[in-house]
């Protein structure tokens, strides 16, 4: 039986919640990560070591005593940072961040947050400083991973509309929503009769559901199509507890532009106002076509002899870029997935333009359980005889599972927040990432239309370059997503008339050494283009991707986005954190309390 719009659960899921019981059986059988072995084991709390307890002087709003860890050791999701903060806090209302916030720096210490730890650059706190983790630890570190619901005692948590604006003769929804508030949270609220409606929805969203939106923006992220500009484009306001220990709000036309993605810098946010679309339906229409045509080498390109081009021929090559050129240009989302070794390629491209009476879930109940459940047996298997087998193998093990996995040749209307998170379970799946942001530059022929050949260069240079080590040290996806440029002052894709979103992932059982020269072989590549004049496109990281090793033509990485990539952007961030810092009564350089080692280095001048 297809389920129709009306049918959807309202809390889908269930609670999320983790009973002691469930967490001391699957940690016997080494089915879930904690960081104590359960025969030692004497609570819940001392099983997962992350509850916490009452710190004796710091108090919540409604006068409950914050939670807080002491000395707890911190790991991102990826395993690429470490560190140990001295103490981790976690507040559930504006009042104990604004309690935190003074307590430290009575104390002289740093204070930066952390949500789901998504990110593989060193963003996080450091040794000995402070750490507001926005969601309960537990949640953070366990896997499989829970959905729990939004909790309403949470003032971090939460969605509530505020009315309507009008932007380019679109009525526009505003949601304030907490900065705790996952996009799992946020897709059951849209579709919830009791919230959303069926009203409202954001029109662009990273893919998967274990994000927080206080992270996502911070960290200036992204999904696909090239009419789209990153989340922080979507902030209409930003709350935030200042260096004071003072609740203060940026909602300017033009300071926006820096709050909206400042890295934490301003402070530990509270809470943001979202410019929401009216809900849509879209057409979800995934193929899976051969390599050479998905997305087409460019014409004389020498394609790697391991790619099966026979029965191509020149007018299918001429059609396919046709087609490329029309995805990238028309589709409201244009995404490629390319699994290592695989000879056909997942095409996530598709219009926005369904009827709500034929809308259904996406994906279904049963698929993503399904989906959730193989990426954590995936991510079990990474300590397993499994890590044993030659590189190319488990590679061509995993794109052959995720092949077979995913939905193919098939049409399937749903309401746009569903077809934006299309993959489900990714939080079960560790792994390490390198993106870059490749500007797309005019055509000389058709200044109107972008150059697409810069992004089929890229992809089949990765690809070629997959082919010519034996080490095989992408083990995971090559995935290409297009975009267009971004408003916000420090975005990656700021100033570029389009922008190819190209990154390369593995899993944590690739040796690090052959996972780094990777790294800089793919960004020397991308890296080295140019306009149709000669010009080095400004090719820029995701913020919260794996960059910091990496050189970028010759340079270390902070200095080449502080005095090369970014040249012009940083003075007018500079210029915009002085200027909200002067409206909160304090200095630019008291916002060194919120920075770390990175940002000290990246942003030196702003603290001046």
């Amino acid at each position: 039986m297809t389920a129709r719009h009306g049918e959807w659960p309202a809390a889908r899921g269930g609670s999320g919640r983790i009973t002691r019981r469930t967490l001391v059986g699957l940690a016997a059988a080494g089915l879930i990560e904690t960081q104590i072995a359960p025969a030692q084991a004497q609570s819940l709390g001392e099983l997962l070591g992350l509850y916490g307890r009452d710190h004796p002087e710091l108090k919540e709003g409604d006068g409950t005593p914050i939670r807080y860890l002491d000395g707890a050791e911190f790991q991102n999701w990826g395993r690429t940072v470490s560190n140990d903060p001295s103490v981790t806090f976690v507040p559930r209302t504006k009042h104990g961040v604004q309690e935190i916030v003074k307590w430290a720096r009575e104390r002289g210490k740093r204070v930066r947050a952390a949500g789901y730890r998504h990110s593989w650059a060193d963003v996080f706190s450091s040794d000995g400083e402070v750490l507001i983790s926005i969601l309960p630890v537990e949640q953070v570190e366990t896997l499989p991973a829970s959905h729990p619901p939004m909790d309403p005692d949470n003032e971090l948590q939460g969605i509530e509309l505020l009315g309507t604006i009008e932007e380019n003769g679109v009525t526009k929804g505003l949601c304030r929503i907490g900065p705790g508030t996952t996009s799992e949270q946020f897709r059951l609220w849209c579709l919830d009769e009791a919230g959303g409606r069926w009203e409202w929805t954001v029109p662009v969203n990273v893919i998967m559901v274990e994000i927080t939106w206080g992270g996502s923006t911070s960290q200036i992220c992204h999904g696909a199509g090239s009419r789209h500009q990153t989340l922080s484009d979507l902030v209409a306001e930003v709350e935030f507890v200042n260096a004071r220990g003072e609740l203060q709000t940026v909602s300017d036309p033009k300071l926006i532009k820096t709050a909206a993605g400042a890295f934490g810098l301003l402070g530990i946010i509270t809470s943001l106002t979202l410019k929401l679309d009216p809900m849509t339906y879209a057409t979800f229409q995934p193929r899976t076509p051969r390599v050479g045509i998905a997305i087409p080498p460019p014409e004389g390109y020498a394609v790697p002899a391991e790619v099966d081009m026979s029965g191509i021929t020149d007018a299918d090559l001429a059609e396919a870029r046709a087609n490329f050129t029309r995805q990238c240009e028309e589709y409201y989302y244009a995404g490629w997935f390319w699994f290592p070794y695989q000879k056909d390629v997942y095409v996530n491209c598709w219009q926005n333009d369904g009827a709500k009476e034929d809308a259904q879930p996406f994906p279904q109940e049963h698929e993503k359980r399904t989906s959730e459940a193989g990426l954590f047996l995936l991510e079990l298997s990474q300590n397993t005889a499994f890590k044993v087998l030659p590189g190319r193998q488990q590679a061509e093990i995993f794109g052959t599972a995720a092949m077979a996995a995913l939905p193919s040749d098939v049409t399937i209307v749903t309401p746009l927040i569903e077809a934006l998170h299309h993959q489900r379970g990714i939080q079960n799946f560790r792994v390490v990432d390198l993106e870059l942001e490749i500007p797309i530059p005019r055509r000389k022929d058709d200044p109107t239309r972008g150059d697409w050949t810069i992004a089929q260069r890229a992809w089949w240079d990765a690809i070629k370059h997959v082919y010519s080590r034996e080490d095989a040290p992408m083990r995971v996806v090559l995935e290409l997503r297009v975009m267009g440029g971004s408003q916000a002052t420090m975005a990656a894709q700021h100033g570029n008339f389009a922008t190819a979103a190209i990154e390369v992932l593995t899993t944590l059982a690739t040796p690090p050494e052959n996972w780094a020269t990777f790294r800089q072989e793919i960004t020397d590549l991308w890296t080295s283009y140019t306009d149709h004049l000669g010009r080095p496109l400004n090719v820029r990281p995701h913020w919260a991707k794996q960059w910091q090793e990496v050189k970028f033509r010759g340079m270390p990485a902070v200095p080449y986005l502080r005095d090369v990539a970014y040249a012009d952007q940083i003075p007018k961030f500079r210029a915009g954190l002085h200027a909200i810092a002067k409206q909160g009564g304090y200095t630019a350089r008291d916002l060194r309390m919120f920075s770390n080692p990175l940002y000290d280095d990246l942003f030196r001048a702003v603290y001046k």
